[in-house]
């Protein structure tokens, strides 16, 4: 992906559409021009066309641009941006890279490798099989590219809710680059500097590296350790090879490591059964069961069994409270809410800043990939690219689930996995018509090794403060996916106004599983053979649309588009699993979104542009997580429908001043939930009819002002950035007790002062300005035997000042 800086000079530019500057010497005379609109230049459809006249939904921004609005990260994009969520600390992960990001209320939570992300993230073109990883530090990038809606023809699978481009700088012509340091609360340390060394006016390199260090802003009240710290850095290297005027190519190569304490996840609640005499309740028992080995005298634990059979307390006793006894079924379990602190119960909340967990914790990544791309002219028309890569992932993520000091339910996964890609283009350009036809080939193979550590079984049935060892399961397995496509797209200019676009895409892809699960107290017991489980999956997905121009400056158009996400087999087990367990849920089919819009692109004057867009999607065999016992298993649980519209506005009232926004809204619906049986085991509380999609606020919005002042050489640049979001939840189930439950707004300042003639910059800002607590994620267990729900919540305002002299 490419943002070319067009044909009208910009400066101080933050568009929501995008202010893209080609190079620090341009931006610098623009921004002595002050504020205009600028012809923003996109490859969303794989060919260089003008941002409005492009017929799909997209939002642009240029490295500038996300740089003065402060965007350092990539979850920190949907701030600015209309129906997207991109957030990191995915709960399932444990680990401080991982990333959710939904888009138009589609999207995935998990970040094991067994299942497919539903927005595709792509850097420099090459696409990122996996989650973890796609929460990273924006240190070098030239521009973003976000894809609404499904882009099942040009970019293929696991695009279903749209795509996300980053786009890093290339080598410049000349010796030079620039250094930046930072620092703010919270311990706040960063440093990043970039060089261009031409080599000939043929050959160019660049070079970066960064480093970032903050505290973390959870605290382990039992050791003190900080979660959700970062300690990072990411070096880079680039060779921009010209030898002709028709041929170029590009090597790549970029290597991030992070060792960090560990994801913010805090306590969310504990599902106890508060009637003592109720038996029917079996929610929660693994904390009953802690308790009664703990010694709780507010507890009572009862084993699995027939009906009328006693119930156990601390002291060994059978508890008689008129005539208790239970009524069959799973073991059942009852813990009193009280401050004694052999009680597994609420006590145990810390706040959204605090956790009691206990069990080490740990976050850590190292991220490295190659990639070459070569692009040949072979005349005016015609154009042909390779785009190859491989990449290498490795990272673990230890959480403490339950978050108090007892043993209910923690994780300790470790993943190493590598990915191949190719890429063949074949473009053609004339005056009329412009087409794409290519082939694309994926493959991975993940090795992902999951400790799962549960308080379901111990001497006397009691794994507590006392006990030897708890019930462990190894949920080892490799995921080995391959996947191949052929796709084309052709548009056509019928007149100088009316233009039409007709795509088609084939994929074919094979998910492979190998399981190695069981219990650490007998590992020879395999919960199913351990085996090569291999399924097909394929899809034909289509893209229609037609556009018309209103005079120069605005465009009218209507699509249709199609998007899948593949299917694959579940591979988080803690039982031995029978033939009809096999059946019912070893594996998962692929899911699907036909998605219809109507949308304009206008400049409605030189000072005013205004883009928008409706659409209505149809999502069907969804992908959501049920707790079979109290493993999480994947199943297509239904259909659901999804309306929405996205308005973004630009006004440049002066070449001082800009205002810029952006709102999005969204209508989510589960129409149809498909009832989950697993014959003889118990399967939680999942998604019903009339459930709002997670990641889908009804509405969101965001408005940012920014004013310009020259005081001889010195340009002062203040700037607020607001953002809203209604209330959201963080599961399909719609549980209440993880959601983020009202709606938040978001402040951030800050104020650039710059020196146009000696090429430094300082900036002193503060991000959520107005100290806002709010939740980012979260994950409930709340209806199955452990009963935990832990939440993650954003980090507090952060005052900071960085400076940045270019060379």
């Amino acid at each position: 992906m490419e943002i070319i800086h067009a044909k009208k000079p910009l400066a101080g530019l933050s568009l929501l559409s995008a202010a893209v500057l080609a190079t620090p010497t341009l931006a610098q005379e623009a921004q002595r021009s002050g504020f205009v609109l600028e012809e923003i230049t996109v490859t969303a459809r794989k060919v260089e066309e003008n941002l409005q006249e492009v017929p799909i939904a997209v939002t642009a921004f240029s490295g500038d641009a996300l740089e003065r609005r402060q965007i350092d990260s990539s979850d920190d994009i949907g701030k600015i941006t209309p129906n997207l969520q991109f957030t990191n600390n995915a709960p399932l992960a444990g680990n401080n890279n991982s990333s959710v990001i939904f888009i138009r209320g589609v999207g995935q939570i998990s970040a094991r490798a067994n299942t497919d992300p539903g927005v595709g993230l792509y850097i420099d073109d090459v696409y990122m099989g996996q989650s973890v990883g796609g929460t990273m530090e924006m240190r070098d990038i030239a521009g973003v590219q976000v894809l609404r809606g499904p882009q099942g023809t040009l970019f293929g699978r696991n695009t279903i809710g749209g795509a996300v481009l980053i786009s890093t700088t290339q080598p410049g012509d000349e010796l030079g680059g620039k250094i930046r340091v930072g620092a703010g609360e919270d311990g706040l340390m960063e440093l990043f500097g970039a060089v261009d060394v031409p080599i000939s006016d043929t050959v160019k390199t660049r070079f970066t590296a960064g480093t970032k260090q903050q505290d973390g802003y959870v605290k382990r009240v039992s050791d003190g350790t900080d979660l959700g710290d970062t300690n990072n850095y990411t070096l880079t290297a680039k060779l921009l090879l010209e030898p002709t005027e028709s041929f170029t190519a590009n090597l790549a190569l970029d290597y991030t490591e992070a060792d960090e304490n560990g994801s913010p996840l805090v306590f969310g609640g504990y599902n106890n059964n508060t009637d003592v005499n109720d038996t029917s309740i079996d929610a929660a028992w693994f904390g009953a069961n802690a308790s009664v080995g703990a010694g709780c005298p507010d507890a009572w634990i009862a084993l699995p069994g027939p009906p009328g059979r006693p119930v156990t307390t601390a002291d060994g006793s059978t508890l008689d409270v008129s005539g208790l006894t239970t009524t069959g079924g799973g073991p059942r379990g009852y813990t009193g809410e009280s401050a004694d602190a052999r009680c597994v119960n609420n006590q145990w909340n810390a706040g959204p800043y605090a956790t009691n967990g206990t069990y080490p914790v740990e976050s850590t990544l190292e991220n490295q990939g190659v990639s070459l791309k070569l692009e040949y002219a072979l005349n005016e028309e015609i154009t042909l690219k390779s785009i190859s890569s491989y990449r290498e992932l490795e990272w673990v993520g230890k959480r403490d689930a339950d978050n108090t000091p007892f043993t209910i339910l923690h994780t300790d996964f470790h993943s190493d996995g590598d990915q191949f890609s190719q890429e063949l283009q074949f473009n053609y350009e004339s005056d009329s018509l412009t087409g794409v036809a290519g082939l694309y080939y994926y493959e991975e193979e993940v090795t992902d090794i999951l400790s799962v550590q549960v308080g379901d079984r111990g001497p006397g049935f009691s794994c507590g403060v006392g006990t030897d060892r708890c019930h462990l399961d190894s949920d080892n397995n490799i995921t080995d996916n391959q996947s191949w496509a052929a796709f084309g797209q052709l548009t056509y200019d019928f007149t100088e106004q009316l233009s039409g676009t007709l795509g088609v895409r084939y994929t074919e892809e094979t998910k492979a599983s190998i399981p190695d699960q069981f219990d650490y107290a007998a590992p020879d017991d395999k919960y199913l053979p351990k085996k090569r489980y291999e399924a097909d999956f394929s899809a034909t997905t289509v893209s229609a649309n037609l556009s018309y121009r209103l005079g120069e400056t605005s465009m009218v158009y209507g699509s249709y588009s199609e998007g899948f996400k593949g299917g694959g087999w579940n591979s988080t087990f803690n039982f031995a699993l029978t033939e009809s367990d096999l059946e019912a849920g070893h594996q998962f089919d692929q899911e699907e979104v036909k998605t219809y819009e109507l949308g304009f692109k206008s400049d409605l004057t030189d000072n005013l542009r205004i883009n928008g867009a409706i659409f209505s999607s149809d999502y069907t065999d969804l992908q959501f997580t049920y707790r079979v016992f109290i493993a999480p298993w994947f199943f297509n649980a239904g259909e659901a429908s999804i309306d929405g519209a996205e308005l973004e506005v630009t006004y440049v009232p002066s070449d001082s001043w800009i205002i810029e926004g952006g709102l999005g809204y969204l209508d989510t619906s589960v129409d149809k939930a498909v009832e989950i049986v697993v014959p003889g085991r118990p399967v939680s509380a999942g998604v019903e009819e009339g459930n709002q999609l997670p990641f889908a606020p009804e509405l969101q919005g965001n408005l940012g002002i920014g004013y310009n002042l020259a005081l001889g050489s010195l340009q002062i640049s203040p700037r607020v950035d607001l953002t809203y979001s209604d209330s959201v939840y963080f599961d399909a189930a719609n549980t209440d007790t993880i959601a983020q439950s009202d709606s938040y707004s978001l402040v951030d300042l800050s104020v650039a002062v710059e020196d146009l003639n000696a090429n430094w910059k300082v900036v002193v800002g503060v991000n959520n300005a107005t100290d806002e607590e709010y939740r980012v994620s979260g994950n409930s267990s709340l209806t199955s035997g452990s009963g935990y729900a832990e939440v993650a919540y954003a980090r507090p305002r952060v005052i900071f000042a960085s400076a940045t002299w270019e060379f």
